[in-house]
This record gives structure tokens, sequence and C-alpha cells, in this order.
């Protein structure tokens, strides 16, 4: 695979990655991981060279440039289920969250343990401040909580729904706002100052779906928010400028749903124009789908079971 190459891949319950074609919609490649292993998670790096995978307690990544089907390095010592990962911006180093608590960030170039930090509550999701020096998690509890991982601290504990579990978080490009998703359908708006988050930045609170969320994502442009949910539809939403809540900011409000999965969304991913979203089904299948008129391009099929997990990186490098 080439560094220029759009790199699209997902994970599926059938122990199985499948490297799509984005363009035709068909396999280019698959690595099978083990009947015993099971993927919760995966990324690819910025640089495209690299895909970390994290699942039933273990963290690995693969070497993407050489197709070798068997991973580079294998992190051991999770006691549960890993439920959140991705690269840093360098593409050294990728984080985790887990079931057991843990944070944990990666070294790939020495195969050590970077930082570690443990939580009382299970952790469900974790994302990286566009600062590159803080780790924005969510557990069980309902609390969301910003680890400085320079200072090695935790700067901020946030509560927007105590005893809901917060299952996805997503932060704006430009750090101008940050998304909590529970598993109550409910989306938590915080408005940033600075790229700073406080304990009087949340601005509303909105019903998304009446069942789970599986994950929120805020697109790179800032146009859209999607929200996937076990109620088998993907929403996106926008932000409406004539819409202004108390606080003078605008609000997010319903643009489209999207309906043709048959089972529960677990994945969902932007390209980065934003022209395109891809989501990822219990019904076997994932789609691409075009952003602005909802309609689906292409469905890929090809996994035996559950497809939990995608990545894309379409990002052009110099």
């Amino acid at each position: 695979m080439s560094e220029n190459d759009v790199i699209l891949v997902t994970s599926s319950y059938d122990h199985t990655f499948i490297f799509w074609d984005a363009t035709t919609g068909q396999q280019k490649e698959d690595i099978n991981y083990g009947e015993k292993v099971i993927v919760n998670r995966i990324d690819i790096s910025q640089d495209k060279k690299h895909l970390a995978a994290g699942g039933n307690f273990f963290a690995c990544y693969y070497d993407v440039i050489s197709q070798k089907k068997v991973p580079v390095y294998v992190y051991d010592g999770y006691k549960n289920n890993i439920t959140g990962i991705g690269f840093l911006k360098d593409s050294n180093f990728f984080y985790t969250c887990s079931e057991d608590g843990f944070i944990r960030i990666h070294d790939l170039r020495s195969n050590n343990l970077s930082r570690e930090y443990q939580e009382k509550e299970p952790l469900n999701t974790i994302c990286l401040h566009p600062n590159e020096t803080e780790l924005i998690v969510g557990d069980q509890m309902g609390n969301v909580k910003i680890y400085d991982f320079q200072q090695n601290k935790v700067r901020l504990k946030l509560s927007p729904c105590p005893e809901v579990g917060i299952r996805s978080i997503s932060i704006a490009y430009n750090a101008s706002q940050i998304v909590a998703a529970d598993s109550q359908g409910q989306c938590h708006t915080y408005m940033m100052n600075n790229m700073d988050l406080t304990e009087q930045s949340l601005l509303y609170k909105f019903e998304a779906h009446q069942d789970y969320i599986l994950k929120a994502s805020i697109s790179a442009d800032l146009r859209y928010l999607a929200t996937c949910s076990a109620d088998k539809t993907v929403k996106l939403w926008t932000l409406n400028e004539k819409n202004l809540g108390n606080d003078k900011y605008p609000k997010w409000e319903l643009f489209s749903t999207l309906y043709g999965h048959g089972k529960w969304v677990w994945d969902c991913a932007f390209s980065c124009d934003s022209e395109y979203i891809i989501t990822a089904s219990s019904d076997l299948t994932t789609k691409i789908w075009q952003t602005d008129s909802a309609a689906v391009l292409r469905t890929l099929k090809g996994h035996k079971q559950a497809v939990t997990s995608l990545s894309i990186n379409d990002i052009a490098i110099d």
C-alpha cells in the first residue's frame, strides 16, 4: 500500500480486518487475527504506516506498508476489554482506554509503555485534544475527565449525566466544542473557550436517539455531527446559526436520518472533506454515504459477523 492511498479498514467479530478500496467497494486485503481474539477498536496512524487494534485483554499494531499479516508487537497486561484507541499525530505513540479503568500510552519506537493512569470506573471512550497534551475519557458512571499527560494529572472532571454511561466523546478539530454521548441517547454539548474546558462550559443537551448511542463524531470542517445508535440509524446534525441559545451559540439540529442498516450501528467516520460518512453495523455491512443527500453510495460486504469498528485515513501526505 502507498502512503497516498485512501486507507479504509474494518474489523469484525469474525476475527478479521478487511482493507477496502473506498472507490469501488471491493476488498483489497484481509487479515485473520485469530479465533480467540476479539477486536473492539482500530485506528490508522496519520502517516498511514500503522494500524492499531485493541480488544479483549490486549493492544497491538500492524505495519500497513509491508502488509504483513501478523502484528509488529502485542502489548499485554490489560485485565479487561479495550474500548478506545487512537494515535497521536506524530504516529509514534497510540493511546487506549479500557474497562479495567486504565489509560495507557504505548511507544511504537521502543514498544514500551510511555504513560499509565488508572480510574476506579470502567472507561468506555477516549479522544485526543487537538493541543496534543491532553486525553479526554468518558466512564460508565457518567463522568468526563481530562488528563494532562505532560503534567501527569487529571485537570478537570465533569459529570454531565451521573450514573449514565458516557459511550462516546468527540472534540472539534479546532477545539471549539466537545460532544459527549450517553447510553440513554442524549448528547451533552460543551463550548470551549480558547481550547479550554471548564465546569461552566456545558451549553445544553439534546436527545439524539431513544436508544444507546454507540458513536458520536464531529466532522473535520465542523459542518456535521454524526451519531450512530442501537436503533439501527445514523443521524446527521448541523449547527443552525439562527437557533441561538442563551449563550448566543448555535445549536445542533437534525439534518437527516440515514436509514439502511438492519441492526445496531457501532461505528462511523467522516472523510477528511466531510463529503462522505462511513458506517459499520451488526448487519455484517459497512456503508459509504453522501452526507448532503443521505444517499448510500456503496455497501461493503465481506464480513461474516458484526462489523464493530472502522478507520479511514484519506488525508494526502506531503
